[in-house]
């Protein structure tokens, strides 16, 4: 489909990524330090209902995209489910917004939640909502010739959405990409993201207290001085508004997980920590990226993200304008692995890291999507390729991240097919629920034979 092609030209051009990757495979996977312990036998085994569709367009008729990591692009509230993702059945990329209130078994129609009339760019939209049952959307913007932050919100359970306000509060033309969105019980919306106002890439934040009609004044969020580079952040805030982030940070001369944390509302931050533990390696440890963090009931703090220190990869630093594709493409590249930490110490400390795709194989593994219920069920979603196409897979864990039970693939298609970038939450119950992009019902990709001529679809499937 040629508008697929013409719009991927267009991001390119305005997005975040990696260039320059360097590739030495090693020979195999080394002996675990920590590897995916077993759960209780408490925990029931992990299954999926079968997986339905979402966007509402003829299949496989336009190019679409969930998001994964800092971009949550699923709620729950209730037996309510709340979804949103970008797709181009406009001609151009919009946000778009469903909601079933069936606890998944149907979709309503989908919405566009973006109010411009231009034909500019909406791109990883990420979503939120409160206990009052107000739903947070967040997204990067192109509607003023350059990409800013741009957010809206519903208090009528996504029938209508508000007035669009820019978040970023610079009125100069930097790049402003990847936001990530959270929310707590009090109404509070904390937005982050990567940020070029100063010549290089910083993660600046925002924070409403009043449910979204006003938002503070940008704050850099990274401690460390040198012009280096900072990306893909991923938030959280606990119902007392202490918040916490991290993000994927070159300050050691390759890509590290940082994290900190505000107890005043963005205004200031605690000193930046490294999670990863890895130990540095010649010219640096190996590359650790896409995080993406959550909160356990009793402060425990979880964070997964995507690791290289299984297999010999470099990533140099990357101007934020340019190369989506090459970060989508590095992190899909070598025997990346998903690790995971937590903390329960309000994150003086992380644990010892955990390997969670259990595979025994070499395959690349990416996007992890992390969540947390208050009843302390951890569920990690990933992107996966051992089976030799994308497919998702989730871990979960009964214990707030203790232990895990074994990987479960959660898409149903028999073909070749690639899915991807899928998001995670959970309800009370521990049930988990995923969208990811999915190019099944693509005549060539559901082939193996690429899947440009034509394009994908927002699906969703729930476990017990």
């Amino acid at each position: 489909m040629k508008l697929k092609v013409i719009l991927w030209v267009i991001l390119i051009g305005i997005a975040s990524g990696y260039a320059g990757l360097r590739i030495a495979q090693s020979d195999g996977l080394p002996a675990r330090q920590a590897g995916v312990e077993t759960v209780p036998a408490s925990l029931p085994p992990l299954t999926f209902e079968s997986n339905r569709r979402i966007s509402d367009y003829e299949a496989a008729h336009y190019w679409t995209h969930t998001f994964s990591s800092g971009g949550h692009s699923m709620a729950v509230w209730g037996d309510t489910l709340y979804a949103v993702w970008y797709d181009v059945r406009n001609g151009n990329a919009d946000v778009f917004f469903a909601r079933s209130v069936d606890g998944g078994r149907t979709f309503g129609p989908n919405k566009r939640v973006n109010d411009d009339t231009t034909t500019s760019v909406q791109y990883k939209p990420g979503i939120g909502v409160d206990a009052q049952g107000t739903i947070y959307v967040a997204w990067r913007d192109g509607r003023k010739g350059n990409a800013d932050i741009f957010f809206a919100r519903s208090t009528d359970g996504g029938k209508t959405f508000s007035k669009n306000l820019q978040l970023n509060d610079d009125r100069g033309a930097a790049y402003q990409g990847n936001p990530t969105l959270a929310v707590n019980s009090k109404g509070w919306a904390v937005v982050a993201w990567t940020d070029a106002r100063n010549g290089k890439d910083d993660i600046y934040m925002t924070v409403s207290k009043d449910q979204g009609r006003t938002f503070s004044t940008n704050r850099r969020v990274n401690d460390d001085p040198e012009a280096t580079d900072h990306s893909h952040p991923s938030v959280a805030v606990d119902a007392q508004g202490v918040i916490y982030a991290a993000w994927e940070d070159f300050r050691n001369d390759n890509f590290d997980i940082y994290f900190t944390k505000s107890f005043d509302g963005g205004a200031t931050f605690s000193a930046n920590r490294r999670v990863n533990d890895d130990p540095p390696s010649a010219g640096g440890s190996a590359p650790q990226i896409s995080p993406s963090l959550a909160l356990g009931p009793s402060g425990e703090i979880v964070v997964a993200w995507s690791d290289f220190r299984n297999s010999a990869v470099t990533m140099p630093p990357h101007p934020s304008a340019t190369g989506e594709e090459q970060h989508w493409e590095a992190a899909r590249t070598g025997n990346a692995d998903i690790y995971f930490a937590r903390s329960t110490d309000g994150g003086a400390t992380f644990s010892a890291n955990l390997r969670l795709n259990d595979d025994p194989g070499t395959a690349a593994q990416a996007f992890p999507s992390a969540t947390a219920n208050a009843q302390g069920v951890v569920a990690v979603a990933w992107e996966d390729f051992r089976n030799g196409d994308a497919d998702i897979y989730l871990a979960k864990s009964p214990d707030g991240g203790k232990t895990f039970g074994p990987n479960r693939r959660v898409n149903d298609d028999a073909g070749k097919a690639d899915q991807y970038h899928p998001s995670v939450t959970l309800d009370p119950n521990g049930r988990a629920y995923l969208i990811w992009t999915d190019e099944r019902n693509n005549r060539f990709a559901s082939r193996g034979l690429g899947g440009d001529d034509e394009g994908d679809d927002v699906y969703f499937a729930r476990s017990n």
